[in-house]
C-alpha cells in the first residue's frame, strides 16, 4: 500500500511539473511576443527576460496546481433530500443579476455601442456600405442592401430596434429597449446554467453556487458587455448556452431531453448566425459530440448539418445574391496570412524577389504591406485586399506563403504572437466600451444623456478596481482564455483520474479563433470569459473533494 501511494504521489508530482512547464512556456512565449515582438527576444538581455518570465510563471503555476489538489467544498446533506431544478430559484437569481447590472445602464444611459454597431445600424438604415472598411484609401464603395462583413442577422436585429426608436420619435429609446431585453436574456441564461449545473453536480456545494452567482452579479466586465449593443455579446450569450449543453453531456453524462435536443439545434443555428466564425465552432464540436454521444448523434448531426448548410451554402450562394447583400470579404480569413507575409518581408527583405513582389501585389498593396506594417493588428494590410483578385492569383499567393513559411517558420510565429499573445500572457487586462462613439447620421442623435463626469467617474472606478493587486487577477484575459481551462484539465485528468478530455473541445476552438484574431480586442474573448467560470463551476461540482461537512440546500 505504501509503495502504491508513493508511486501515485510521484505521478502527480510529475504531472504538476509538466502542466506547470506548459503554462510557463506559453506565458513566457506570449509575453515576449507581446513586449519585444519576438518569440524568445532579440538579444541576450531579452533571453534572460524570457527565462525570468518562464521561472516566475512555473513557480506560480506549480503552486496553483498543488493547492488545487486540496480544494474542499462542503456538500449539502443528500441522505433524505432529493435536489430538483427550481424555476423559482432560477428566476430569483436572474432578478438579482438584473438588479446588480441595472446601475450600469442607468449611468451609461441610453446604453453602450461600439463602432461596429454604428456601422451595422447605418448599413441597415441607408444601405450604402463601404467595402470592406471605408477608411482604406483607394477602396471602392458599393451600394448594396447589406454588407455581410458583419453578421446580417445581427444587423437586422440592431437596425430594427433603432428603427423602432426612430418611429417613436426617440432613436435612443430603441437602443435602451434592446439592451434591457439583452440584460433579461443574459440574466436568464446565466441563472439557468447555474441552477442546471447544480442539479446534476455530484458535489452539491452551496458555497460554489453562491460564489458563481456573486461573480456574475458583481464582476464589472459582465454588465459592461451585457449593457452594450454589440454583436460579440449576443453571440457570446448563445455560445455560452451551446457550450453549457455540451459540457453537461461530456462532464455530467446527462442525456439530452426532447426540449434540449430542440434547443441544441436552435442554438447551433444562432451561434452560426451571430458570428461568421460560429459555424466552425458548431462543426468541430458537433463532430466530436456525434462520435461520443450515440443517443444524441442524430440531433447533433442534424444541427451541425443545418448550420453548415445555412452558413456555407444557403446564405452566400442563394440569399446574398438574391437580395444584393455584399458577402464578407476573404480578407477576414486571410488577414493573419497577410500579417505573416509582412513579417517575413520585414525580417528577411533580402529573400524577397521581384516575382514575389508581383505575386503579393496581385492580392494586397505591397507598399502598405512593407511600409505600414504594425505588430498589433492586421487591419492596415488586409484593408488593401484586392477585392477582385482572381482564384489563380490567390493560389499563387498561397503557394508563396507556404514556401516562405517552410523557409523561415519563425517569422510566421513572430507575426502571430504580438497580436494573440495578449490573450494568453499574464498582465493584459480586459478592456471595455464606456461611451457611444460620436458619429454622423443617426448616432448624432444617440448619445449619453447623463453628464460626462458622471459616467467617466464610473469608468475610472472600473480602472481603479482593475488595478487592485490581488483582485486584478480576475481582469486578466489569460485567466479565462487559458488558465481556467488548463486548471480544469489538470483537475479532471490528474486529481479525479478522468480520461476524457472532450470537454476541452469548444475552449480549444475558441482559443484558435483568438490566435487568428486581427487585433487584441477583449470582445473576441467574450465566449471564454462567459463560459470558463461555468467550466470551473461544473468541474468542481462534479469532481469536488468532499470535506465531510454538511449543510442544508438553500
Amino acid at each position: 500500500m505504501e509503495i502504491k501511494t508513493g508511486i501515485k504521489m510521484e505521478n502527480r508530482r510529475a504531472a504538476r511539473i509538466i502542466y506547470s512547464a506548459v503554462i510557463a512556456f506559453i506565458n513566457a512565449l506570449c509575453t515576449s511576443g507581446a513586449i519585444s515582438h519576438a518569440c524568445f527576444g532579440w538579444n541576450v538581455i531579452e533571453h534572460y527576460k524570457w527565462a525570468m518570465y518562464f521561472a516566475v510563471s512555473f513557480i506560480i503555476a506549480y503552486m496553483v496546481f498543488y493547492l488545487s489538489e486540496h480544494i474542499n467544498f462542503a456538500p449539502v446533506r443528500t441522505a433524505n433530500v432529493t435536489y430538483k431544478f427550481s424555476y423559482k430559484r432560477m428566476f430569483a437569481v436572474a432578478c438579482i443579476l438584473f438588479v446588480c447590472w441595472l446601475p450600469y445602464l442607468i449611468i451609461y444611459a441610453p446604453g453602450l455601442v461600439n463602432y461596429d454597431t454604428v456601422n451595422q445600424v447605418k448599413d441597415f438604415l441607408d444601405g450604402v456600405s463601404a467595402v470592406p472598411y471605408g477608411y482604406a484609401p483607394g477602396q471602392e464603395e458599393v451600394t448594396v442592401l447589406f454588407n455581410a462583413h458583419h453578421p446580417v442577422f445581427v444587423t437586422l436585429i440592431f437596425g430594427a430596434f433603432i428603427k423602432i426608436g426612430i418611429l417613436l420619435g426617440k432613436p435612443a429609446l430603441g437602443l435602451t429597449l434592446y439592451i434591457i431585453l439583452q440584460m433579461v436574456l443574459a440574466a436568464l441564461i446565466f441563472s439557468y446554467a447555474i441552477e442546471k449545473a447544480f442539479e446534476f453536480g455530484k458535489n452539491k456545494s452551496v458555497i460554489l453556487r453562491r460564489m458563481i452567482t456573486i461573480f456574475f452579479a458583481l464582476f464589472p466586465v459582465i454588465p459592461y458587455y451585457v449593457c452594450d449593443m454589440l454583436k460579440n455579446t449576443l453571440h457570446a450569450l448563445f455560445a455560452l448556452l451551446y457550450i453549457f449543453l455540451f459540457l453537461r453531456f461530456v462532464i455530467s453524462g446527462h442525456e439530452f431531453t426532447r426540449n434540449e435536443k430542440i434547443a441544441w439545434v436552435v442554438l447551433s443555428i444562432l451561434v452560426t448566425l451571430t458570428q461568421n466564425t460560429g459555424v466552425y465552432l458548431v462543426i468541430i464540436t458537433g463532430v466530436f459530440l456525434a462520435i461520443k454521444g450515440k443517443n444524441i448523434r442524430k440531433t447533433v448531426i442534424f444541427g451541425t448539418a443545418v448550420s453548415a448548410l445555412l452558413m456555407l451554402v444557403i446564405l452566400p450562394k442563394i440569399i446574398y445574391p438574391a437580395f444584393n447583400i455584399f458577402p464578407g470579404g476573404k480578407q477576414e480569413v486571410l488577414g493573419i496570412l497577410f500579417q505573416q507575409t509582412a513579417r517575413y518581408v520585414r525580417d528577411y527583405p533580402e529573400d524577397i524577389t521581384d516575382e514575389d513582389i508581383e505575386v503579393i501585389s496581385k492580392v494586397v498593396d505591397y507598399d502598405t504591406l512593407k511600409n505600414d506594417f504594425t505588430f498589433e493588428t492586421t487591419d492596415n494590410i488586409k484593408a488593401t485586399f484586392k477585392l477582385h483578385a482572381s482564384t489563380a492569383e490567390l493560389h499563387n499567393y498561397y503557394a508563396l506563403w507556404i514556401r516562405q513559411g517552410i523557409k523561415h517558420p519563425g517569422a510566421y510565429f513572430r507575426a502571430i504572437l504580438p497580436i494573440c499573445g495578449m490573450f494568453f500572457a499574464a498582465g493584459y487586462d480586459i478592456g471595455i466600451f464606456d461611451h457611444i462613439p460620436t458619429n454622423e447620421g443617426i448616432f448624432s442623435q444617440i448619445q449619453q444623456i447623463n453628464p460626462e463626469n458622471m459616467y467617466t467617474s464610473m469608468t475610472n472606478g472600473y480602472y481603479r478596481i482593475r488595478s487592485f493587486p490581488v483582485l486584478r487577477i480576475l481582469f486578466q484575459h489569460a485567466l479565462y482564455v487559458l488558465w481556467i481551462p488548463v486548471f480544469c484539465l489538470y483537475r479532471r485528468r490528474v486529481v479525479s483520474k478522468k480520461k476524457s478530455v472532450l470537454f476541452m473541445v469548444p475552449f480549444v476552438v475558441n482559443m484558435l479563433f483568438l490566435i487568428m484574431s486581427p487585433m487584441v480586442y477583449s470582445r473576441y474573448a467574450l465566449p471564454l470569459i462567459f463560459a470558463s467560470p461555468f467550466l470551473l463551476y461544473m468541474t468542481l461540482l462534479e469532481d469536488g473533494i468532499n470535506s465531510g461537512k454538511e449543510c442544508e440546500i438553500v
